[in-house]
C-alpha cells in the first residue's frame, strides 16, 4: 500500500521538494476539479489506512474503487486497489490493477519489489516483467512529466494559468503551476516608481530588473499594475476552465516554479475582494486571521517567495478601531477601501526591481525574499525614524497606511541590501501554556483558546476566567550570532512579562494579563481602539534587523470583567458589552452576567449566573447546582453544555445566534472531605438521567468562509 502524503522534508524555507514530491500525482479529471474533491479524497486516504490497519481488506478495497472512480490521483488508487486484491488472493484483478498503476504512472520499483501486500503477486508469471516495465519508463525522458508543460508569456508579458502546466496538491490545498521566464530586454525602459534611481542601476548591471518575477491580480482583472512599465515582469491570466469555476479570485491558491521545479518564482500580488454584505462581514486580512488552514497557507505562499496585498475596508479604521483578532506577517493589509492597496503593490515592483542580481537569487533560493521585503517596507515607513523605532509598534501595524508609504526609502533599501546582509526570520514553536477547560473556565462554541499556531505566527482568544495566560515559545533563528528581541508591540507593558529559560536561550515564558479595550499609536499622532495585544520577536544581526514573528492575545469586547487585587476573578458581564462589536466567528454572545464565589481560604467554590431576576448556581466545576445540604453545598447538580440558538429577526431573516445554555438533565452527585470542604469533587460514577434529553437544535455554527466571492 502507499498513501501518497508529502510532508515538509525539513524546516528549510525552501519549498522546491513539495514539487518535486507530487509529479507523478497526474490525474485524467480536470485539474481544476480537484478542490472540489480533496475532502473525499482524503477521507478515502484515511478509511483506506485505516481498514488496512484492521486488516479489513474488502473495506480496504471499497475505498480503493472509490478512489479510482473520484479520479482525484488515479495511479495512486489503481496502485492501492492492486495491493487490496491481492491481500484477498485475488490475484488476477490485482495484477489488472497493478497493470494500470504502472501505465498511469506509479514507477516506483523499489516499493513494488519490497511491498508486502504484494506478496500474494510475487510468484506469479509476469510480476517481475511489470518491475522491468515500469523500470524502462520510469528511465524514460519525459515519459509522464511532459504532460505538463511550462508555459511562456506571450508578446503582452501574459502567462496562462492552465491545466497544462498546473498540479493539485492534495496535502497542502493548493495549485502548483509551471512557468518558463522569458529573458529580459536590454533595451526595455523602466517606467516604475523612483525611475530614475532605478533605470540608472539598471543601466550599470547592479539591480535586477523584473525579469523572473510574476504579477498576480485575484480582483476580476479589476485595476490591474501595467507590466508595461516593469521590463519583464510577468502578468498571470487565467484559462476559461480555472475562471469558470472562479479560481480566479480571493485568495491566492498556487505556488509556481520554473520548468525544472528547482525554484519557486517570486510572485507580488492583490485583490481587493471581500464579504461586506453579511452578518459575517470581514475584509479578505481579517477572514485569514480568523481561519488556521488559510493562514497556514499564507504562511506557505510567504515563504514560497510570493507576497499579497489586501484592503482592510472597515476593519481596521480610526472610526470603528482594529478589528483584527491577530497580528501575521503572511500578507500586507493596507488600511482603506476599495484598491487602497495599489501603491503598494507598485512599490514593491520598484523594490524587487531594484535589487542586486545575486541577492535577489540568494534570497529567492532561500524562501527569504519576501520576508526581506516584509521588512524594508516596515522599515522604510515615514513613522521609523531611528533605529529603535523599528523595535515599537509603529514599524508593525496590522494594517499599513499609504500615507506613511516611502517609496524613495525602500527602493533604496533594496538597492543596497547586499548577500553578506540578508536578514534571517525566526521561527516559534508553542512548547506549553495555560490551558484553559470549556463549560467551566469559559463557554462558547469554540472549545480552545488557540486561534492558531503557525511558522511566524501564533494567535490566541482570552475566553477563559483566569487573568492571565502564560506561552512557553521556542524561537529558533538560523543565525545563531543573532540577538532577538522581545518586544511589545502594543499592550500594557506592565501586564506583559518575558522569563527567559535559563539553560535553554531558544525557551521564553511569555506570560499577558487581560487587557481591556485600549488606545494605540497609529502613526503621525494618531491613535486606534484595539483589543489586542501583539509581541515581536525580532532578530538582530550587525547588519540590521529581521522580519517580527507574532504573537498575539485577542480580548473580546462582548463582555465586561472584574478581577480582584490579587487576580481572582469576581464576575463577568456579557449584558454589558465593553466595545461595539465583537466578531461574531470569534464569540457569541450571551445575556447574563457571572459572579464568583470564594470560601475563606480563596479557592473558587462556583458562581452564580444572573439573567434579569432569574439567578442559577453552579459548581466549581461548571454544573449546574439542584440541591444542596445544610450549609449550602451541592449535593446534586446537572451537567450542561452550551450551543448557539437562532435568532430572527423576523419572517424572512435571521440574526446573528447567541449563545444558550442546554440542561440534559445529567446529574451527578458530590461528594466532600470535611465540613470545611465547600469545593467538592463530583462523583461521576453516580451520572443519571431521568429522561430522554430534548434533541439538539438543528443549527450548525457558520464556518469562517474561504475568502473568494
Amino acid at each position: 500500500m502507499k498513501n501518497k502524503r508529502h510532508p515538509f522534508a525539513s524546516v528549510r524555507l525552501f519549498l522546491v521538494l513539495l514539487f518535486l514530491a507530487v509529479l507523478p500525482g497526474y490525474s485524467a479529471a480536470s485539474v481544476f476539479d480537484m478542490p472540489g474533491r480533496s475532502i473525499r479524497h482524503l477521507q478515502l486516504l484515511a478509511l483506506m489506512d485505516a481498514a488496512h490497519e484492521k486488516k479489513d481488506y474488502a473495506t480496504m478495497e471499497a475505498a480503493s474503487r472509490e478512489g479510482v472512480e473520484l479520479g482525484t490521483s488515479d495511479e495512486l488508487w489503481a496502485y492501492n486497489l492492486a495491493c487490496a486484491l491481492a491481500l484477498q488472493g485475488k490475484t488476477r484483478e490485482a495484477l489488472a490493477a497493478l497493470d494500470r498503476a504502472i501505465g498511469l504512472g506509479f514507477l516506483d520499483t523499489e516499493h513494488l519489489a519490497q511491498d508486502p501486500d504484494l506478496a500474494a503477486l510475487r510468484g506469479t508469471p509476469g510480476f517481475q516483467e511489470r518491475l522491468v516495465r515500469a523500470a524502462e519508463l520510469r528511465a524514460a525522458p519525459n515519459a509522464f512529466t511532459n504532460r505538463l508543460v511550462a508555459l511562456r508569456p506571450d508578446a503582452a508579458q501574459t502567462v496562462l494559468q492552465t491545466s497544462s502546466n498546473t498540479l493539485w496538491s492534495f496535502q497542502m490545498g493548493l495549485f502548483q503551476a509551471f512557468v518558463e521566464p522569458p529573458p529580459t530586454s536590454p533595451a526595455a525602459l523602466y517606467r516604475g516608481p523612483e525611475a530614475p534611481a532605478v533605470s540608472a542601476w539598471l543601466s550599470e548591471g547592479t539591480a535586477a530588473g523584473a525579469a523572473g518575477v510574476l504579477y498576480v491580480n485575484r480582483d476580476n482583472d479589476t485595476q490591474p499594475l501595467d507590466v508595461a512599465r516593469y521590463p519583464g515582469l510577468m502578468r498571470l491570466g487565467y484559462a476559461r476552465e480555472m475562471a469558470d469555476r472562479q479560481l480566479n479570485i480571493g485568495l491566492p491558491n498556487t505556488l509556481f516554479a520554473t520548468p525544472d521545479g528547482e525554484l519557486l518564482i517570486p510572485v507580488i500580488g492583490h485583490s481587493s475582494m471581500g464579504y461586506l454584505n453579511s452578518p459575517y462581514w470581514r475584509s479578505q486580512p481579517r477572514a485569514v486571521c480568523g481561519d488556521p488552514r488559510q493562514t497556514t497557507l499564507q504562511s506557505v505562499f510567504l515563504l514560497g517567495s510570493q507576497l499579497f496585498f489586501y484592503p482592510t475596508y472597515g476593519d481596521y479604521d480610526l472610526r470603528t478601531g482594529d478589528l483584527f483578532p491577530a497580528n501575521v506577517p503572511y500578507f500586507m493589509a493596507v488600511a482603506g477601501p476599495l484598491n487602497a492597496e495599489r501603491p503598494f503593490v507598485e512599490a514593491a515592483a520598484a523594490a524587487l526591481t531594484a535589487m542586486r542580481p545575486d541577492t535577489r537569487a540568494a534570497l529567492a533560493r532561500n524562501g527569504l525574499l519576501m520576508p526581506t521585503l516584509q521588512m524594508f517596507f516596515r522599515a522604510s515607513q515615514r513613522t521609523v525614524q531611528k533605529r529603535e523605532d523599528y523595535l515599537t509598534g509603529l514599524a508593525h501595524p496590522p494594517a499599513f497606511q499609504a500615507a506613511n508609504l516611502d517609496v524613495a526609502r525602500l527602493v533604496r533599501m533594496a538597492h543596497d541590501l547586499t548577500t553578506n546582509d540578508i536578514p534571517p526570520v525566526v521561527l516559534l514553536s508553542v512548547q506549553s501554556e495555560t490551558q484553559m477547560i470549556p463549560d467551566r473556565d469559559f463557554f462558547d462554541i469554540l472549545r480552545s483558546e488557540r486561534q492558531f499556531d503557525s511558522t511566524l505566527a501564533v494567535a490566541r482568544v482570552f475566553r477563559g476566567a483566569a487573568r492571565t495566560r502564560t506561552l512557553e515559545i521556542r524561537a529558533l533563528c538560523k543565525y545563531t550570532h543573532a540577538q532577538l528581541h522581545w518586544v511589545v508591540l502594543q499592550g500594557d507593558p506592565s501586564k506583559i512579562s518575558f522569563a527567559p529559560c535559563a539553560t535553554n536561550s531558544s525557551l521564553m515564558k511569555v506570560t499577558v494579563a487581560h487587557h481591556e479595550p485600549f488606545p494605540t499609536p497609529a502613526g503621525n499622532g494618531q491613535s486606534i481602539m484595539t483589543a489586542r495585544v501583539d509581541i515581536g520577536v525580532i532578530a538582530e544581526t550587525p547588519a540590521g534587523f529581521s522580519m517580527p514573528s507574532f504573537i498575539s492575545f485577542c480580548f473580546l469586547s462582548n463582555e465586561r470583567r472584574v478581577y480582584a487585587g490579587d487576580g481572582r476573578i469576581l464576575s463577568i458581564d456579557y449584558t454589558r458589552p465593553q466595545a461595539g462589536y465583537t466578531d461574531p466567528l470569534m464569540s457569541y454572545t450571551r445575556n447574563w452576567k457571572d459572579t464568583y464565589q470564594y470560601d475563606a481560604q480563596g479557592r473558587l467554590t462556583g458562581w452564580r449566573r444572573a439573567r434579569g431576576r432569574d439567578t442559577e448556581e453552579f459548581t466549581s466545576y461548571g454544573h449546574r447546582i439542584v440541591a444542596t445540604d445544610a450549609s449550602g453545598r451541592a449535593t446534586r447538580a446537572h451537567v450542561v453544555r452550551y450551543l448557539p440558538r437562532k435568532i430572527r429577526v423576523d419572517e424572512t431573516n435571521e440574526g446573528l445566534p447567541d449563545l444558550a445554555e442546554m440542561d440534559d438533565n445529567l446529574e451527578v452527585t458530590y461528594r466532600y472531605a470535611s465540613d470545611r470542604d465547600f469545593v467538592g469533587t463530583p462523583d461521576l460514577a453516580t451520572l443519571t438521567q431521568d429522561f430522554q434529553p430534548p434533541v439538539t437544535p438543528d443549527f450548525q455554527p457558520p464556518a469562517i468562509p474561504d475568502v473568494s466571492p
